[in-house]
């Protein structure tokens, strides 16, 4: 079986200095978009699972590894996979690739093999704290430590132009520093009624202070305010689908990862299969 695995784009996010054994609570609205990873699935007669990324093997301590051992240890559950994955949502882009890839499995698994899903908290606590928002599968207010979801609605259309750069922020490089630096967001912008920040800019153009020089250009290209998604190093604006491509028509493609025009999307287990 195929199935995608969708990516997101924080809104905004706060950190709090709250911790609880060891992950900060947060305050995020997420939202997921149609940039998608695809995974297939098949049922191998072995007593371990076979992931590959792009045609790579890769190592055991991962995502998707770690979410078919919590199914198993939740359940009577004996089935090993052989696991496939394309990668679209570029790695350490504050886009979610690997959360997302652990809750498209988790979804799906339960569903076709009727199996238990662990709780939210064990998912944030044993995979990774953006992976219950990949199990709910649509725009929510997270918090938590990412175990509290709440779906928020929001009726309209969200288009945005999002920027991938060839710069990296490791999430648990970014989370360090902003342990060390204690800073919080210090741009704040409104889009239809929704607070626009986040508190790991500083961290992230501490970590990589590019990410400034590249913020500059796609706002002085396109004439748009652009914001960081998770804790980098992805960027995005706002606007509509005729307007955001003029702006990407400005934006030299061959500096970033990634230039594309993403929208807001909800998600379930009836539409993640192909």
């Amino acid at each position: 079986m195929k199935i995608k695995s969708f990516g997101k784009i924080n809104l905004n996010l706060r950190v709090l200095d709250e911790l609880v054994n060891g992950l900060h609570k947060i305050e995020s609205l997420i939202v997921p978009i149609d940039l998608y990873d695809v995974i297939e699935i098949k049922e191998i007669k072995n007593d371990k699972d076979v992931i590959v990324f792009d045609s790579m093997n890769i190592p055991e301590n991962n995502t998707v590894s770690k979410s078919l051992n919590l199914l198993r240890e939740m359940n009577d559950f004996s089935q090993y996979f052989e696991i496939n994955i394309t990668k679209n949502i570029p790695t350490e882009s504050g886009l979610g690739g690997g959360s997302s890839n652990a809750g498209a499995l988790l979804s799906k698994l339960s569903q076709v093999y009727n199996l238990s899903l662990p709780s939210n908290k064990d998912v944030a606590q044993k995979i990774g704290s953006d992976v219950p928002f990949f199990i709910s599968g649509q725009p929510a207010f997270v918090t938590g430590i990412g175990d509290t979801i709440e779906p928020k609605k929001i009726d309209f259309e969200l288009n945005m132009l999002l920027a991938v750069p060839n710069e990296i922020v490791s999430t648990a490089k970014a989370f360090l520093e902003l342990d060390k630096s204690k800073s919080t967001s210090t741009l704040v912008n409104t889009y239809k009624d929704i607070k626009i920040f986040n508190d790991f800019w500083n961290p992230s153009i501490t970590i990589e202070p590019n990410l400034i020089k590249i913020k500059d250009y796609l706002e002085s290209s396109t004439g748009e305010d652009f914001f960081l998604s998770g804790s980098g190093s992805s960027m995005f604006c706002f606007g509509t689908l005729d307007n955001l491509q003029k702006k990407i028509d400005h934006i030299d493609e061959n500096q970033f990862r990634i230039v594309k025009i993403v929208k807001k999307i909800d998600f379930s287990l009836e539409t993640i299969s192909d």
